[in-house]
């Protein structure tokens, strides 16, 4: 069986497929054909050499880390013969290479076959779709974390999940200082009094996150050399709060960071870092600290500080202070990022402030 990217001559053959297979919720033959030539799709086929045994489309979520596996289908005289399963890998694979790393997919509920292979192969129910099919069957919504693979740099950098819902600035600073100092031991202590050196005291709701300034200044006086890439047309954060006494302590806040800056060995660049630089910082060993907002992950739009941990040819890898808890921490390292999606979520808020601290062994 040759499992191979449809090509124009195919469209008549999976027409027919589509046809014959679907009772309901078919792609017309029009649909199909803007999937074929579509830079938004591709169309796996296998190809028994006499005939086409089945098919899968995939969609790509373009400015997102998502793929979507829109249809599979495979004729009843090949099944058994694991060309579902290859379809999917293939599906997978091609996922990964246009850097996404969640492939989303819906199922019949009584379909049991095909959820029992798409389990076995590691994709999870996210949501139970209520008549969501022509003929009101229930469907279920499945997803898995792809994993990229091949040769890439990868740090060994110890994963600290933060304690707090606001102290994810300074649970990266604990693990960069672990990383670049193996005598160091984070404690929960030490990521309270790192948190009351860098924030910013007021945010939207509840306590104040980290400013970049304020954990520049915070590994500073720990004897680490650090460098602070920053941009923002106005005070980072100040924005996100409408009282205008806490506009006021935010705004005391960032210039009292700035000036103690000035007295520092730190450099200071007013610009956002190119992914060349973060590549090149990454295969130097650095500790890299980015402000994101989390909107593509959870539609929240928080800003969230994440460590670059490695990267590969088309990912960089991050360690994330936040799980949901104890169970999901391993979920927290070394989660993959497509390398233009991450420059895509770098920023926060209506100014765009960026914010990147760079921080490496130090002097000797």
């Amino acid at each position: 069986m040759d499992f191979r990217l449809a090509k124009s001559a195919d469209l008549s053959a999976l027409n027919a497929l589509e046809q014959q297979l679907f009772e309901g919720d078919k792609i017309s033959p029009r649909q199909m054909k803007r999937f074929l030539h579509s830079n938004q799709a591709v169309i796996f086929v296998a190809d028994s050499g006499e005939e086409l045994a089945g098919y899968a489309l995939l969609l790509f979520h373009q400015g997102t880390q998502l793929s979507r596996l829109y249809s599979i289908a495979v004729k009843p005289d090949f099944r058994g013969r694991r060309i579902a399963q290859n379809l999917v890998e293939q599906c997978e694979r091609a996922a990964l290479d246009q850097g996404s790393t969640t492939l989303r997919l819906e199922v019949r509920e009584d379909n049991t076959a095909a959820i029992n292979l798409y389990e076995k192969m590691g994709y999870k129910t996210l949501k139970v779709l209520i008549h969501y099919y022509d003929d009101l069957c229930n469907g279920r919504r499945l997803q898995k974390r792809l994993t990229p693979h091949g040769p890439k740099v990868q740090l060994p950098m110890p994963l600290y999940v933060q304690t707090t819902p606001f102290t994810c600035g300074a649970a990266c600073l604990l693990m960069s200082f672990s990383y670049l100092d193996k005598t160091f031991e984070p404690t929960r202590i030490q990521e309270m009094q790192l948190w009351r050196e860098a924030t910013t005291i007021f945010m939207a709701a509840g306590h104040g996150g980290c400013s970049g300034q304020g954990l520049a200044l915070a590994a500073t006086r720990r004897g680490f050399h650090v460098e602070l890439w920053s941009q923002s047309k106005s005070t980072p954060f100040i924005d996100s709060v409408r009282d205008a006494n806490k506009k006021a302590v935010i705004e005391l806040v960032h210039q009292d960071f700035c000036q103690q800056l000035e007295t520092q060995d730190v450099t200071t660049i007013d610009a956002p870092p190119s992914q060349e630089q973060l590549e090149e910082w990454v295969r130097q060993g650095a500790c890299v600290l980015l402000l994101i907002s989390t909107y593509r992950f959870d539609g929240k739009k928080e800003p969230h500080w994440i460590v670059l941990s490695g990267m590969s040819e088309k990912f960089f890898f991050f360690h994330d202070p936040h799980a949901e808890g104890e169970e999901h921490a391993i979920a927290s390292a070394f989660v993959p990022l497509g390398k233009k999606a991450l420059c895509q979520i770098l920023g926060f808020g209506k100014q765009k402030h960026t914010a990147c601290v760079v921080i490496t062994p130090k002097a000797s």
